[in-house]
């Protein structure tokens, strides 16, 4: 009984160690003829009227992975009645990279994340100065862990202005389709932003689309404006069949 135990939590501790590339995944992605999508368990958004969806972690995760997504993201904030345990959840149970998405501005956040199992986490570039976002990449490529820099309109230009080279092994860029202020979301903030990242970021650093992404239109009008991944969440997981949703977006 006890070694039953032990083995078992040998095997969880295992897999909560393994650390996989979002940007490697994205690689892959493009080199198999797919579209680098990372699909997002969000059980809830914070726009007024946004109902829960009721639907276990692991299960949601098993979907978006049978679908085609090449990386996960995992809502682990209260407000979007997310945790960590389905952070780790999802890490244990299915063998893709996953994103922590959270407001994270604490040296100890990026350890939270590691112990639970993050491949990347997200920087908010809006809620952080350079000199902190940097402060945290570093600590998380220390230990393994990639970096989503999340820029909007407002944060762009501070973005833009800094030095990513020291970062970029571990740095992926995304623009954030959502306004933060308003929660209203058009796909025009990528296309009137993305060009301007592009010339600026270093070639090994991938562009995401964020937001605002619901059908293979969307998709391509992403891809045609200059992203190399999109991460979709809102769309996938209030679909009724989260498998279909994925390959369409993947194949399409």
């Amino acid at each position: 009984m006890v070694e039953e135990i032990i083995n078992r939590k040998r095997e969880t501790i295992g897999k909560l160690k393994e650390r996989r590339s979002i940007k490697d995944a994205i690689v892959a992605a493009k080199a198999s003829g797919k579209r680098p999508v990372i699909t997002e368990v969000k059980r809830r958004g914070l726009k007024a009227g946004e109902n829960e969806v009721v639907i276990e972690a692991e299960e949601a995760a098993s979907k978006m992975k049978e679908g085609g997504a090449c990386a996960l993201s995992v809502l682990t904030d209260e407000a979007f009645s997310g945790s960590l345990d389905d952070l780790r959840t999802v890490k244990v149970n299915v063998d893709l990279p996953v994103l922590r998405k959270d407001f994270i501005f604490d040296t100890f956040q990026v350890y939270e994340s590691y112990a639970c199992g993050a491949s990347a986490i997200l920087l908010i570039a809006r809620f952080l100065t350079v000199a902190r976002l940097k402060e945290l990449a570093k600590k998380a490529a220390s230990l393994g862990i990639e970096s989503l820099i999340e820029i909007d309109r407002e944060s762009k230009d501070k973005i833009l202005d800094a030095d990513l080279t020291e970062i970029s092994s571990s740095a992926l860029i995304g623009i954030n389709n959502r306004d933060l202020d308003t929660f209203e979301v058009t796909l025009e903030t990528f296309e009137a932003i993305a060009p301007a990242v592009k010339q600026k970021i270093p070639d090994d650093v991938p562009l995401v689309a964020l937001s605002g992404i619901n059908n293979p239109e969307d998709a391509r009008r992403m891809f045609d404006a200059g992203a190399d991944a999109l991460l979709v969440g809102t769309s996938v997981m209030n679909a009724a069949d989260i498998a279909q949703k994925v390959k369409e977006l993947v194949d399409s």
